[in-house]
């Protein structure tokens, strides 16, 4: 087994037993500036962390709104208990439609646009059947294009302020995927996480009442790999804003 699965199998492992502990630390209800950031969008489109998605949904008939890196995502959250939504990249997008603006007939159409929307968007769910307030953990089962996982999570208050997140499913969630956050003042907090693949590290922060910014780095462990600095920012820094609108 290799030393990053290792790792990140460790990292899992340790995150479900603080998550299920009776731990000396008491949980409590997320105060208002974090729970705005629990509302932001991952890098894959679904409310979540940097590129692993929470078990948090973005609230009762909230619009949550995000760009990544020319990647566009909406999600429209139901009762509190539902999410779902749809992302595209933008880039592929533009590309695509450069490709097919020209199409002459009504049959090219039929043939060509079913493709055209197959590579555009991906859509992705949400259902959250734990809620922490009454339930002690919060956990939730999801599915972003053909993946589908399971998270649960659990928020430490007090001075502590921090909150622990672990799941596991199938496609790209099969090795699993966990994350700790620290608040480290008021509507800001420190993000690290394993999304299956890699450990992820970064920062996000509100902006306004309902603006989120996130920057994280991707893929730590392959950072050395790269020739050169753009490289580092064309592959492994990521940046983005979410904007959150009750409808």
């Amino acid at each position: 087994m290799s030393g990053l699965r290792r790792v990140g199998w460790g990292f899992l492992v340790l995150s479900l037993g603080l998550l299920g502990a009776s731990a000396p630390l008491a949980w409590a209800k997320m105060d208002e500036a974090t729970a705005l950031l629990e509302r932001a969008c991952s890098l894959q489109g679904s409310t979540g962390w940097i590129n692993v998605p929470s078990a948090g949904v973005p609230g009762y008939y909230n619009l949550s709104a995000a760009i990544h890196r020319g990647e566009a995502k909406i999600n429209l959250g139901l009762l509190d208990i539902f999410e779902g939504g749809i992302y595209f990249p933008a880039d592929k997008l533009g590309q695509r439609f450069d490709q097919y603006h020209n199409l002459s007939s009504w049959e090219r159409v039929e043939n060509q646009v079913p493709a055209f929307i197959k590579g555009s968007f991906y859509g992705q769910g949400k259902i959250k059947f734990l809620d922490q307030d009454w339930a002690g953990i919060s956990a939730a089962v999801g599915q972003e294009r053909l993946d589908y996982y399971g998270v649960v999570q659990r928020y430490f208050g007090g001075t502590s302020r921090f909150t622990l997140l672990a799941g596991w499913g199938r496609g790209r969630f099969v090795k699993g995927f966990g994350g700790l956050s620290k608040a480290i003042m008021p509507g800001a907090e420190v993000i690290l996480e394993y999304d299956g693949t890699g450990m992820n590290a970064g920062v996000r922060m509100l902006l306004a009442q309902n603006v989120v910014f996130n920057l994280g780095i991707q893929n730590l462990n392959t950072i050395g790999e790269v020739q050169n600095l753009g490289e580092v920012i064309g592959v492994h820094l990521l940046f983005g804003i979410t904007y959150v609108e009750r409808l």
